[in-house]
């Protein structure tokens, strides 16, 4: 339950960028923000690292939030499936990316910018699915912060070399 508070601290602390709220990615974090109060415990617990939770559908009033919950609970046991069976590779990547290109130098070159745009853009709601699964919601949130300082520098570098 201490892990559920301090969980919910950490989001209700996190600022999303507004030039960055329309990637999928931040949608999903200020969705989960903006849950009701009744949701947000089974989401935490289904996408708990260590899941060892139990739907206890038969308590819960009203037939569309158990259809509803089962739907959630099914995604999140699958997305935990996939977690833990990627590559230690790729584990490794998903919990170290923002750490590797932080001290990249910069300007980057072209190549790397595209990666990093590409990942940012079309790849970091999987990113986040497979990170909150392997290590909890507390440290995709500080990798998105550190990501989203890294995101902002890359932009600014961007304008002042058309500014050029």
């Amino acid at each position: 339950m201490e892990e559920f508070s301090s969980t919910l601290e950490t989001i209700s602390n996190y600022t999303i960028v507004p030039e960055l709220a329309l990637l999928p990615t931040f949608k999903v974090v200020q969705q989960f923000k903006s849950s009701p109060d009744f949701l947000m415990f089974p989401m935490f617990l289904t996408l708990t690292p260590q899941n060892h939770f139990t739907p206890a559908s038969s308590e819960l009033p009203d037939r569309a939030i158990i259809r509803s919950m089962n739907h959630f609970i099914a995604f999140a046991n699958e997305a935990q499936e996939r977690s833990r069976s990627s590559s230690d590779a790729l584990k490794y990547a998903s919990q170290n990316w923002v750490v590797h290109l932080s001290r990249a130098p910069h300007p980057w070159d072209d190549a790397l910018d595209h990666i990093f745009q590409t990942f940012w853009n079309r790849h970091l709601l999987s990113w986040l699915e497979r990170q909150w699964c392997l290590k909890g919601l507390r440290s995709c949130l500080d990798m998105l912060s550190a990501g989203q300082k890294l995101a902002k520098l890359v932009a600014l570098s961007l304008d002042l070399q058309r500014a050029a």
